[in-house]
């Protein structure tokens, strides 16, 4: 198969010649009243995989960002509404539009027969093993720090990174590359490990503000503790800077409640190589990084929680 973010990122081109372009919505006759107000931007076609009511907006997660879109509950958007739905449900795709620099959703067209061939073969729900002769259990605690350290010092804004930098500082998106990233580090050094993903209704503190996600990944290594037994732990310093601490403190931290109402759905642990996974199990590859490099040189000067939503990435993957 094809490397997904090279293939989808043809697909969006191709199929959606003005995607993430504002497009003039008053030439749309179907356009609602509110719609032809404003000129809407389009996203292009991806898959939803989640949506929830929340205090009368509909929250709604796509495929790969970690971002909440939402859409109002209203009689107007109840044709929007119910394609989102039936769409999770088959895991196909649809054509979003959105009011630019919100999150918010403003139109959505259901995929065509083509879209959902694509995307179909696109998603897989098998784990592709690499052939490598990686280390998968780090000899013991200290090199599991002197890891975490050079994992670390990637970090955007120190003199010691490389380019591309990983995002720490910017969580309101982009962990599926951070955690790709990291990942390549340990590689270079002769480990890999495994992966966490956790969803729900997911908030986090970065010391000064609050973000919002529908899910979040970071790497999930084992080690030998000084009595010679396997440990796990996971790294992710946009949480937690001091080092390695367990899947259980990482998850809690996932779900701040200082920054509002929050909660684990589910969790997984899938392979190394796993991009992204879906809440249903679906798997994506970036297999050459290609994707993730372009994600993480997007992002490297932004910090904090702003701005929210992320900068633009569908044109990552050539």
């Amino acid at each position: 198969m094809r490397n997904f973010f090279l293939s989808m990122m043809a697909f969006v081109t191709i199929l959606s010649s003005t995607a993430c372009s504002d497009s003039s919505a008053n030439q749309d006759p179907n356009l609602t009243s509110k719609e032809a107000n404003i000129a809407l931007k389009d996203i292009g076609k991806t898959v939803p995989v989640g949506i929830d009511d929340e205090n009368g907006k509909l929250k709604v997660s796509f495929i790969v960002t970690a971002q909440f879109y939402t859409i109002e509950s209203t009689k107007e958007n109840q044709k929007y509404i119910d394609i989102i739905r039936q769409a999770v449900k088959d895991e196909s795709p649809v054509h979003v539009y959105i009011i630019p620099n919100t999150t918010t959703i403003a139109k959505v067209e259901k995929g065509t027969e083509e879209d959902v061939a694509y995307f179909k073969s696109a998603l897989t729900k098998e784990v592709r093993t690499e052939t490598s002769k990686l280390t998968s259990v780090i000899p013991n605690l200290a090199t599991l720090n002197s890891l975490f350290a050079q994992i670390k010092s990637q970090s955007c804004g120190t003199t010691t990174a490389s380019s591309p930098c990983i995002t720490f500082r910017y969580p309101v998106d982009g962990c599926y590359a951070r955690a790709h990233k990291m990942r390549q580090i340990l590689i270079n050094n002769g480990y890999d490990s495994e992966k966490q993903f956790v969803y729900g209704n997911l908030k986090a503190s970065t010391g000064t503000c609050c973000v919002a996600w529908s899910y979040h990944v970071a790497l999930l290594v084992s080690f030998k503790n000084s009595a010679g037994v396997t440990e796990k732990r996971i790294i992710d310093p946009s949480l937690f800077a001091s080092g390695p601490v367990t899947d259980t403190a990482w998850r809690n931290a996932c779900i701040n409640t200082s920054c509002g109402s929050a909660s684990v759905s589910s969790y997984a642990n899938t392979a190394g190589n796993v991009y992204y996974r879906s809440p249903a199990g679906s798997l994506l590859y970036d297999n050459n990084y290609i994707n993730t490099n372009c994600v993480l040189t997007t992002f490297s000067l932004l910090s904090g929680c702003s701005p929210s939503p992320a900068p633009d990435v569908s044109s990552c993957g050539f």
